[in-house]
């Protein structure tokens, strides 16, 4: 047989980069060493190209590269509205084999962060938040931008191997080349907020008064004796006391002292209560990475 990655041999196999080792075979589709045990997907059509090919296309590193964007911007500060913005990412396995992923964090005009090992359990999905994010980030601004750096550890055309799930032992030796490197579906999501909180319901009650007399004269002569109005944000399920309430505001707009706040002499006309919702200017966007591919 040419020389190639792997080849089969009177029961031995010859693995490029590793010394023979003696093999038990199967009726399965599949080769098992006996020693320092490995489980080889031979599924793929083209897994095992000649070794001139391999030299020239093989694949030797996939990485994805979601941009983030987490903080607050505040009127004018740029670059983009003010508002609160805060990044997803979405990360799903496709494989029947767990796989290992190295995330760095990369802030503009900052330092990359150390690598750290993520790993994705088989047909299952895991996230990337700006909690996550934003602790790996050394110097941090109100609005943080820079690059996740997602690494598919690739040697020699192999993703690295994992344990089998159905045998401890053996391990799973993934081949892969430019048609089967988009092992992992990468998607982000992005949200910006005018907002720092959800939307909520706002309770104001508007208080018709009358100020019927100001021994302290602080308070002027021509807003004595007439109807006057004022409106207060309320909570619900609390009780007021409105001549209190309008009492203390008195007290701060004309500079009286506890004695002379007691000494005024007011009376509640009418009352109401009105209420609205805080509405929210907000913008949602996604987008799906294709892998990026470098070869040797």
């Amino acid at each position: 047989m040419a020389s190639s990655l792997l080849f089969v041999q009177d029961d031995n196999v010859l693995a490029y980069g590793q010394v023979n080792d003696t093999t038990t075979s199967s009726n399965s589709n599949l080769t098992v060493t006996a020693i320092n045990s490995s489980i080889v997907d031979t599924k793929l059509k083209t897994q095992f190209p000649i070794a001139d090919e391999q030299e020239n296309s093989s694949v030797k590193t996939v990485t994805y590269t979601p941009k983030f964007l987490c903080g607050n911007v505040m009127a004018g500060e740029g670059p983009v509205r003010p508002g609160h913005y805060d990044t997803d990412i979405s990360i799903l396995n496709k494989q029947v084999y767990p796989i290992k992923l190295f995330m760095n964090v990369i802030p503009n005009d900052g330092k990359s962060s150390n690598s750290i090992i993520k790993v994705v359990e088989s047909e299952s999905a895991t996230g990337i938040t700006c909690k996550d994010i934003l602790p790996l980030v050394t110097d941090t601004k109100n609005l943080t931008e820079g690059f996740v750096l997602l690494t598919l550890p690739i040697s020699g055309s192999m993703i690295n191997a994992f344990p089998d799930p159905n045998n401890p032992e053996a391990s799973i030796l993934k081949s892969i080349d430019e048609s089967q490197a988009n092992l992992i579906e990468v998607q982000v999501f992005y949200t910006a907020n005018a907002l720092p909180q959800l939307p909520s319901e706002i309770i104001f009650n508007k208080i018709d008064f009358r100020i019927l007399s100001d021994p302290t004269g602080k308070i002027p002569q021509d807003l004595l004796s007439k109807t006057l109005e004022v409106t207060l944000t309320s909570n619900a399920y609390q009780v007021y006391d409105q001549v209190l309430r309008v009492k203390s505001l008195l007290r701060e707009k004309f500079r009286l002292s506890d004695s002379e706040m007691n000494t005024i002499n007011i009376q509640i006309e009418k009352t109401e209560i009105n209420s609205l919702f805080t509405s929210d200017d907000h913008a949602i966007s996604s987008s799906r990475l294709n892998p990026n591919m470098y070869f040797r």
